[in-house]
């Protein structure tokens, strides 16, 4: 689960076994004992010595494999690296979480026949003759629900050492899923 990215803009991305990530922006490349402009390990694991510009990883031609002891000072390197200020595994599943459940809003707002919320207050709100409206109400019924549980969940995340934080599938399961059901 480690990761060190290098890339040729100089923005160097780090992840810690635990799922920590965070970038640095416009660095000078690590120094790791071996030369290389561009170095990837994560799911790939290589470096380009020498990048040239507007060719793509895959097609480069300095693009090499790396060796084991690449690979271990690469590690050395991800265990010693501390993250910025602010920077934490809650802060980031707390995010991870708002962002699902923007996508769970989003989608059920589709189901139902809707561009985006706004459209679903204003044919939900009190009075409205919308023909939909009894729609745009399940869909707030549903972002209600789904603010509650996430609000929860928000908590738990923030209460809890970095150390003993379930994984991020764990408090993503919490939340319900967008409503497959749509009734006329």
């Amino acid at each position: 689960m480690n990761a060190l990215i290098y890339c040729e803009n100089g923005n160097l991305t780090i992840r810690k076994p635990n799922g920590l990530e965070w970038q640095h922006e416009q660095v000078d490349k690590p120094e790791l004992g071996f030369e290389y402009d561009v170095l990837v390990y994560d799911d790939i694991e290589c470096k380009v010595e020498k990048w040239v510009e507007n060719v793509p990883l895959e097609e480069q031609e300095g693009m090499l494999p790396l060796s084991e002891t690449e690979k271990d000072s690469i590690e050395a390197y991800i265990d010693n690296a501390e993250p910025p200020m602010g920077v934490s595994l809650n802060n980031q599943y707390i995010g991870r979480v708002g962002n699902v459940v923007r996508s769970n809003e989003e989608t059920q707002c589709i189901k139902y026949g809707f561009d985006n919320m706004v459209e679903v207050l204003i044919a939900a709100r009190e009075g409205s003759a919308h023909p939909h409206r009894s729609n745009a109400r399940r869909v707030l019924e549903y972002v209600d629900a789904l603010a509650g549980v996430a609000e929860g969940v928000y908590k738990e995340i923030a209460i809890t050492r970095e150390d003993t934080l379930k994984s991020l599938e764990d408090y993503l399961l919490q939340l319900p899923p967008p409503n497959d059901t749509i009734r006329d």
